[in-house]
């Protein structure tokens, strides 16, 4: 990523370095699908409404966007230009979550205006270093932007400016091929074409004109094209220079004689090189031809220029079509031999400054040759060689300060570098030169030329050089464009893998409280996106650690490591990753697991053969921290194959632990609220009393969802009068608040019941005055029943109700009826003046009465009238079980697992 240059002076908007540098990106623009195509890539990848590319000459132009209204793009940017120009001015990320409350901003007319609330910005940097435009992202709400967000946008800006020089690039080689193309016809270079499978020979209207014919040839017999066309004398040489050609170097150079139409003969040179396909075999012959007739004295001077001209367009088509910088130096070396050369090297920076060293093939040999000799293993692949910028060879010089330099023999280059005093020999260099790579003032590298030849050198040689090396940084710059465009969406594939993997884990662990089920799955995501296998253990309430999940990319070998996770928690050292991370609450990088690490973690030979056996090579082990505290480590690790983990895949798993212990914590919280509920919940149920001539059962179920205390209540007690006092109520609401309101109208109406021998109906009636005078401030259904038994006489079942669910009655023939009191009277907390009525009974010896709030009838998708009926049809199966069972069978019937009710039961069989 290139670096903006600082800009001086009271505008630097206008900065004439700047305006030039965006003039020639903003002219070489081909249109906006590629930048609408970035523009839209930015707004999704950063959920924004709107993005565009401005570039800033003397004006701003929009070049692309996304979410723009018809006819901005290639336009001015209007409202939103002046936010971009600050970009441009600062040369750094502009970052606005809330552009109304940024004193920066707050008056531009973008943000007055409403079209604009949050804005991120980041300069498009030239390959010079102007900060040239800008790539902005905004919305018309508040955005919160992050660190990744603003990183995620450079990297975006830089595919951006990739695309811009990239068609810089392309513009430079078209005009250079034109002028080529101008040069050939000015000078009458003559192109000519054989096919060595079919025998056809074409010319062009050039190659033509030489025999003095008009229009471009095609010839079907070769030896016929010869007899016509072609002195006899020099159809031997002809013949001789094209096998030569076949056989060896593929290179083919003859002066001969051309029969011109008119009669005369014409001097005439052909240079050409035979094209071999993918097996090695020729396909074609392409070469050039010029007429020397009139110059025949000067004919040395005249063919080197041809020769060049030739060697320079056969180089420029040859390295636009190059895809890696090891084919340069090559394809280079092709038009340097027309000086003479013997080979050639080519020197590149990396993206982070490394020097490399990609060598001709000739050069390469003789590296090669005297490393087998010295016993020395030299790598000399497609990334070359990673040289020193230590200023003692031409080729480092040159590409580090951008100094060119020709020497004709080695003591000129000794003179100057005295270490090419054992450096040139050895290489077998005799004359060289050393040219650096150039882009808009930005130093590439070099190019060097090896001479094994002293060479005295003219200035059509530099201005050959020139040419070449020119057409050689164009390459390399393309390729850096390429790669670092590549690099850029490598890293932003991999950004949005691990924000899904993220993404993931979070659903993961939200969506269910079981933190086992959770953790295994967890287990499932890490593998194999940041690892080939891993574990997670996690500190009981004792801090012993226990083995909860794990998981190996090879469903096979998941048992491999269950094996070793059981046998290393028992068995670990103090020494273990797991321990450590969780002692110290720092991760643990372990690029190179070394066998004396492991036995000192495992001390346990066997423990140790089963992770031998897991075959591991690094580890990184990171803890599960929650508020603080660390409950837990999660480890993973990988295969020789696979390597050690990046540090992108660090962050990610840091913030996997993070996020597994925040869950763990809140899963123990809850399953200790609710422990607590229940026995709280349990402590004011009291047990039912046993009267004679009658049985009670009571049933609590507390809903699934939530942990805290419900406003369910029940009760059962003999009054005074040795009556059966039965109550059930409901408090409104489901939590701390209705659970102590439950508790104090429960222990209100005991009183009430007990001391004063009250009727129900009385009961309810002073209950809820007393509720109001006591300012409990809440409402609550309620039934109050009194089992009345008088000697000889069935039990009479006097009852009223608050707004409550009535009894069921189960005769002892098996019906089943729901008690209809004729009219509803009001809940308790509502007009405690209202009055309220009582309703009776019969109950003959074997009726069973069952009490019940509504959680068991009603539910979201059943009304109470429903739940009511299915409620009827269960006790109708279950009239003639024992009363436990048939409270059970009740329960099982319809208390849902994850209901969003307490349910309480009391029911009461008369003996």
């Amino acid at each position: 990523m290139s670096v903006p240059v600082p800009l001086q002076g009271p505008d630097l908007l206008h900065d004439a370095h700047r305006v030039a540098a965006a003039r020639r990106l903003l002219v070489e623009v081909p249109g906006p699908a590629a930048f609408d195509r970035l523009s839209g890539l930015a707004a999704r990848l950063l959920g924004a409404g709107h993005a565009k590319v401005t570039i800033f000459t003397d004006q701003d132009t929009v070049v692309g966007g996304h979410g723009l209204p018809p006819g901005v793009v290639g336009g001015p940017a209007l409202l939103t230009g002046q936010l971009s120009a600050r970009v441009v001015r600062d040369g750094r990320v502009l970052v606005v979550p809330d552009g109304r409350c940024d004193e920066r901003v707050a008056d531009l007319p973008a943000v007055t205006s409403g079209a604009v609330v949050a804005y991120l910005g980041a300069p498009l940097v030239s390959a010079s270093g102007r900060v040239v435009g800008a790539l902005a992202v905004y919305d018309t709400t508040p955005r919160a932007w992050h660190d990744d967000d603003a990183a995620l946008l450079e990297h975006l800006a830089a595919s951006v400016v990739a695309e811009l020089e990239l068609s810089a690039a392309r513009s430079a080689i078209g005009a250079s091929l034109a002028r080529l193309d101008v040069a050939l016809e000015a000078s009458s270079v003559g192109i000519w074409e054989h096919d060595p499978r079919t025998g056809v020979v074409s010319w062009d209207e050039r190659c033509a004109a030489v025999h003095g014919l008009e229009g471009a040839q095609e010839f079907t017999d070769v030896d016929r094209m010869l007899a016509e066309r072609i002195h006899p004398d020099d159809h031997a040489a002809v013949r001789a220079a094209m096998a030569e050609a076949f056989a060896g170097t593929g290179e083919y150079v003859v002066e001969c004689r051309a029969l011109h139409a008119d009669g005369g003969t014409r001097w005439t040179v052909s240079r050409g090189r035979v094209v071999r396909d993918v097996r090695g075999e020729a396909v074609r012959v392409l070469g050039t031809v010029v007429d020397v007739t009139e110059a025949r004295e000067q004919a040395d001077r005249r063919m080197a220029a041809v020769q060049r001209a030739a060697a320079v367009a056969q180089v420029a088509a040859e390295l636009a079509n190059a895809t890696a910088l090891s084919q340069l130096a090559e394809i280079a070396l092709r038009g340097a031999r027309v000086l003479g050369a013997s080979s050639s090297a080519l020197a590149a920076f990396d993206r982070d400054g490394t020097l490399r060293l990609h060598l001709g093939q000739r050069l390469a040999d003789t590296v090669a040759a005297a490393a087998a000799e010295a016993d020395v293993e030299v790598d000399l692949g497609e990334r070359g060689v990673v040289v020193e910028l230590d200023d003692e060879l031409p080729t480092q010089y040159a590409a580090h300060h951008g100094e060119r330099f020709l020497f004709a023999d080695l003591e000129e280059a000794v003179a100057r570098f005295p270490r090419m005093a054992e450096v040139g020999p050895a290489l077998g260099v005799r004359a060289m030169a050393a040219l650096p790579l150039r882009v808009e003032g930005r130093l590439l590298g070099s190019f060097v030329v090896v001479w094994d030849t002293e060479h005295a050198f003219a200035d059509t040689d530099a201005e050959l050089l020139d040419a070449l090396t020119a057409q050689i940084a164009t390459s390399v710059s393309r390729m850096r464009s390429r790669a670092e465009r590549a690099a850029a969406e490598a890293e932003l594939l991999a950004a949005n893998r691990r924000l899904q993997l993220l993404a993931e884990a979070g659903q993961v662990l939200s969506g269910s409280l079981d933190i086992t089920e959770q953790l295994d799955r967890l287990a499932g995501l890490v593998v194999p996106a940041l690892a080939d296998w891993c574990w997670i253990v996690v500190t009981e309430e004792q801090g012993r650690l226990q083995e909860v999940a794990w998981a190996h990319r090879d469903p096979a070998r998941r048992e491999d490591v269950a094996a070793y996770v059981r046998a290393m928690v028992p068995g670990m050292s103090d020494e273990h990753a797991a321990r450590v991370v969780t002692r110290t609450g720092r991760p643990l990088v372990v690029p190179d697991l070394d066998p004396e690490r492991i036995a000192r973690s495992l001390p346990d030979p066997a423990a140790r053969e089963t992770l031998l056996r897991l075959e591991p090579r690094s580890a990184l082990i990171v803890p599960l921290v929650a508020r603080g505290h660390v409950i837990g480590a999660l480890g993973t690790a990988n295969g020789a194959e696979r390597g050690p983990h990046t540090p992108e895949e660090l962050e990610t798993a840091v913030e996997v632990g993070r996020r597994a212990g925040l869950a763990l914590q809140s899963a123990r919280l809850y399953a200790q609220q609710r422990d607590l509920a229940e026995v709280l919940q349990h402590s004011m149920l009291t047990a039912p009393p046993r009267p004679p001539g009658c049985e009670i059962v009571v049933r609590y179920r507390p809903a699934s969802e939530g942990a805290e205390i419900g406003g369910d209540w029940y009760d059962a007690f003999v009054e005074a009068g040795g009556h059966t006092v039965l109550a059930i109520g409901d408090v409104v609401g489901h939590d701390r608040h209705a659970a102590a309101v439950m508790g104090q109208l429960r222990g209100l109406l005991r009183g009430i019941a007990y001391a004063g021998d009250p009727s129900p109906a009385e009961a309810l009636t002073r209950l809820d005055r007393a509720a109001v005078g006591l300012d409990l401030g809440a409402m609550a259904t309620a039934v109050v029943a009194r089992l009345e038994r008088q000697p000889g006489q069935p039990a009479l079942l006097r009852w009223s109700s608050a707004g409550h669910p009535p009894p069921v009655v189960v005769d002892p023939d098996g019906g089943v009826r729901a008690l209809d009191p004729g009219h509803a009277d009001l809940l308790l907390g509502v007009d405690p003046d209202r009055p309220r009525t009582d309703c009776t009974d019969v109950l003959p010896v074997g009726s069973t009465v069952l009490l019940h709030t509504d959680g068991l009838v009603e539910r979201r998708d059943r009304d109470l009238d429903a739940g009511t009926a299915e409620l009827v049809a269960v006790l109708r199966d279950a009239a003639g079980l024992p009363l436990e069972e048939l409270c059970d069978r009740v329960l099982a019937r319809l208390f849902l697992p994850d209901a969003e009710d307490d349910v309480a039961l009391l029911a009461v069989r008369v003996r």
